[in-house]
């Protein structure tokens, strides 16, 4: 485990780093991901941050927050409905005009329904839209600025490590869903489309972590998706197990410090640093670096299953992923994910 001692010690120290660090984060304004950007803003020396989200007029006080955790810091909000692949597109094409490279892409969107599959308008179930679709759209479309940087991070707040058996004909749950079998999916896949993508950009570190409980809004939320005679039971829950939950939970501040420790650390190095001079603030006194998902002739893969200690998932006992990597269900998943965008962006176009 690394203690929240040592993970503050590592966050204090980023301030020592060059300024000029440029980060992207998409779910930013609400739970985890609003706990590590006003960590970042906290501590980046001077950085340019672009905040993704639906709505820029609910996101000005925290885009003021921001400002004044970090004077010299630029935040950028853009204004969009990320689960639409075009939407994506839009964004990436945006922030790709306006920079030359980027050193960090911090994805948390979350959504939580009781109503079953409920489809985006290119015909994506939403759940995984936010949760793997349209985040692995977003990492894939700026690779190249990440690729153009000293040390390139990326990072999804997911379920790292609690990978499980999916059903490999039916990636898109169109036969058989619900939340738990789409939160399955969504974490197996983004997992294994991480140890793709970097099989073809070394240079980057791929983190997928598993907060654990935190003290968020999300389960409050899904608790007023609920119709009918479950209303009652979940407004019962709201009231009175939800407050114990959060009580036991990890606050969003805590959260946070966790996330910005991971997006910085150099406990994370990729497989082929660009720099290998500079792979994230140096590690405290006992903090050792992380396994990677995959070891070949004792050398990583650059792709980090991520405990709520910010310790890397054991991987002996893996056989799930093992045997999905040797039926090469990883380049499976990859080429369908491929013709799930392709599929969403034709939709789009029809609507025209």
């Amino acid at each position: 485990m690394v203690s929240i001692k040592d993970v503050r010690r590592s966050n204090s120290s980023l301030t020592e780093k060059p300024s000029g660090t440029v980060a992207v984060f998409v779910g930013a304004t609400s739970g985890i991901g609003l706990g590590t950007v006003k960590q970042f803003a906290k501590y980046s020396n001077a950085p340019k941050v672009y905040v993704v989200g639906r709505s820029k007029q609910s996101a000005t006080p925290l885009l003021h927050e921001l400002e004044v955790l970090n004077p010299k810091g630029i935040f950028i909000f853009v204004e969009t409905e990320i689960s639409l692949i075009k939407n994506v597109d839009a964004v990436c094409e945006e922030i790709k005009t306006n920079e030359q490279k980027l050193d960090l892409v911090f994805v948390s969107p979350g959504f939580l329904s009781s109503e079953g599959r409920k489809e985006t308008s290119e015909g994506i179930d939403m759940y995984s839209s936010l949760s793997y679709y349209a985040r692995l759209r977003i990492v894939h479309n700026l690779i190249p600025l990440l690729s153009a940087s000293r040390n390139p991070r990326v990072v999804s707040i997911l379920a790292g490590g609690k990978e499980n058996a999916i059903d490999i004909n039916d990636l898109e749950l169109r036969k058989n869903y619900s939340l738990v079998i789409a939160a399955n999916s969504a974490a197996t896949q983004m997992t294994l489309a991480f140890e793709e993508l970097a099989k073809s950009y070394p240079m980057i570190s791929f983190c997928h972590v598993y907060p654990g409980l935190v003290a968020t809004d999300i389960i409050t939320k899904f608790t007023g998706t609920f119709k009918g005679i479950w209303v009652l039971p979940a407004m019962l829950a709201r009231w009175t197990l939800i407050p114990v939950l959060h009580r036991l939970a990890t606050t969003v501040d805590e959260a946070g410090e966790r996330g910005l420790f991971v997006a910085t650390s150099a406990k994370y190095p990729p497989a082929e640093p660009n720099d290998p001079l500079e792979v994230g603030v140096a590690l405290p006194d006992g903090v050792e670096v992380a396994k990677s998902s995959v070891l070949n002739s004792g050398k990583g893969n650059g792709v980090y299953r991520i405990h709520n200690d910010s310790e890397s998932v054991e991987n002996e006992a893996d056989s799930i992923l093992e045997g999905y990597r040797l039926d090469q269900v990883d380049k499976t998943i990859w080429e369908q994910t491929l013709e799930v965008w392709k599929a969403a962006l034709e939709k789009s176009e029809s609507f025209k």
